[in-house]
């Protein structure tokens, strides 16, 4: 919701969340939260009513190939070998479709690397986050998200400038680190999509109420920064990504066991000694030297950015947090270029890309309001003017 809490499609977006079962508290609060379990029963109100209004879902289907004829989009082809023709294909893909990345560029759409961040997820336990910023108030947060306070939750950020020493890269302008998806009473979870590579999100339930509280912290990166060369090539980016998710899947040593570090030990650039912290991640965690991970720049930029926030808020750094590696996936490393108005592929009239994989979101309320964006667009770009009329003024009210 950083995007505009009150804006007229946030509120659309919130307002059919209710509509399938979400809370109805999100409406009016101030950090509206859904819960990973309250999704599993707003995607099947979802498909339920998408079923309805006659649309037709394919299980097990991966989109293949794009079917172009004349450069225009005519449709797509199933990874099973099966073309499904259409006038218009809304590309909606996650931010980790790599495959479908490299078949754009050999169709010559045109790609361009994006800046996204990279780092950790940090660990905590949840009455250390209630401490610092409730202090007094800390034991009115109750248990099971029953008290009088939530769960405390933070938002931190700062920009590493040019006046920090000389490992900065070209830009002039400094990195940009902050905490990002903080999750009260969460849990740690794996993210991964290949073998041989490893990275992690956060998660929590409705109730908020397990022991700990996680959130990423990270780094900006990008050609820029001279972190990776895009001149060349725009899925760079994606190279870099799959390097370190690499690098992590070997600290950790396979089966999903996750690299980790006290947040002291990398600002020192010494391995943690057992015993470790607990952790809420479940596939097991692994000592690991997390400050060799990235390169010293982005390692650099992350420890300077980890010492203001200990600064700001008393136990950031000590010893019950503990970094998790990698947190690479905070949105997509490139960006599918589209028309600014119609939101259609220039270079493929027909293919609207939206959301996250298309380079135009950064979470699930900026995709769905993005999904708005190109569902109007789709219907001017086709004359059906009357379509969008009726939608919008649904939207009012």
């Amino acid at each position: 919701t950083r995007i505009g809490r009150n804006s007229a499609d946030v509120r659309e977006v919130l307002r059919t969340l209710v509509r399938f079962g979400a809370p109805d508290r999100i409406l009016l609060d101030g950090k509206p939260h859904l819960g990973t379990d309250n999704l599993v029963r707003l995607l099947k109100g979802f498909r339920e009513e998408l079923i309805r209004l006659g649309a037709t879902f394919r299980w097990q289907a991966r989109v293949g190939a794009l079917l172009t004829r004349d450069g225009v989009v005519r449709g797509v082809r199933l990874a099973g070998g099966e073309e499904l023709a259409a006038d218009v294909v809304v590309l909606a893909a996650g931010h980790s479709s790599r495959e479908l990345y490299h078949h754009l560029q050999e169709l010559g759409v045109t790609l361009q690397p994006k800046d996204f961040a990279v780092g950790f997820r940090i660990e905590h336990p949840q009455p250390l986050i209630n401490q610092a910023q409730y202090g007094s108030h800390a034991d009115e947060v109750g248990q099971r998200g029953e008290g009088k306070l939530p769960p405390a939750s933070y938002r931190l950020a700062t920009t590493v400038r040019d006046s920090q020493p000389s490992w900065l890269g070209a830009s002039e302008e400094g990195r940009g680190c902050y905490s990002f998806c903080m999750c009260p009473g969460g849990q740690i979870v794996p993210t991964s999509i290949s073998e041989g590579e490893f990275c992690v999100n956060g998660m929590s339930f409705s109730k908020r109420a397990s022991k700990w509280a996680n959130s990423a912290v990270v780094s900006t990166v990008g050609h820029a920064y001279g972190d990776y060369n895009a001149s060349a090539d725009p899925l760079a980016g994606l190279c870099f990504q799959e390097e370190i998710e690499a690098r992590a899947a070997r600290l950790g040593g396979g089966g999903l066991v996750c690299p980790v570090q006290r947040a002291a030990d990398f600002l020192s650039g010494t391995l943690s000694e057992d015993p470790l912290p607990r952790s809420s991640y479940r596939r097991g965690v692994k000592s690991a030297p997390l400050h060799e991970i990235y390169p010293p720049p982005i390692t650099e930029a992350l420890r300077e950015s980890l010492r203001r926030f200990g600064r700001s808020m008393p136990g950031f750094v000590g010893d019950d947090a503990l970094l998790h590696g990698v947190e690479t996936r905070t949105s997509a490393p490139v960006q599918i270029v589209r028309d600014s108005a119609s939101c259609e592929c220039a270079d493929l009239p027909g293919l609207f890309p939206a959301g996250e994989g298309a380079g135009y979101a950064g979470g699930i309320m900026s995709a769905a309001v993005d999904g708005l964006r190109v569902a109007r667009a789709v219907l001017r770009v086709h004359k059906l003017s009357g379509a969008v009329d009726n939608h919008e003024g649904q939207a009012g009210r």
